[in-house]
């Protein structure tokens, strides 16, 4: 898996959650709700959402280049696990433990 991808989808986790925090707080914390409050929740929760959208970006991807150049200095491996899986190329061992499964399924029983 690449390191963008693994960033877009922990970003977008976080910022659907912080929107929906803020959009469910606001409605919950004014003292009527008519078409004007959630139209202003609304509005509220994509500025901040957009704003979060930044910082976590920046944050995300220098926590996981962070992670991964930390594991490509220890020599990780795939098989140590953790989020260094998702970003430490596989050793030759496991390519051919792969390559000899894909051929296991392709005999087939």
């Amino acid at each position: 898996m690449e390191l963008r991808q693994i960033t877009n989808a922990i970003t977008k986790t976080i910022i659907v959650l912080v929107f929906w925090t803020v959009l469910l707080i606001d409605l919950l914390l004014s003292p009527s709700i008519s078409f004007k409050e959630i139209a202003f929740a609304l509005i509220k929760a994509v500025i901040v959402s957009g704003v979060f959208w930044l910082l976590f970006v920046m944050l995300v991807d220098t926590f996981l280049k962070t992670i991964l150049l930390d594991a490509k200095e220890k020599k990780a491996d795939r098989i140590d696990g953790g989020l260094s899986y998702h970003v430490t190329d596989p050793s030759p061992e496991e390519v051919a433990w792969l390559k000899a499964q894909e051929r296991e399924k392709a005999n087939g029983p």
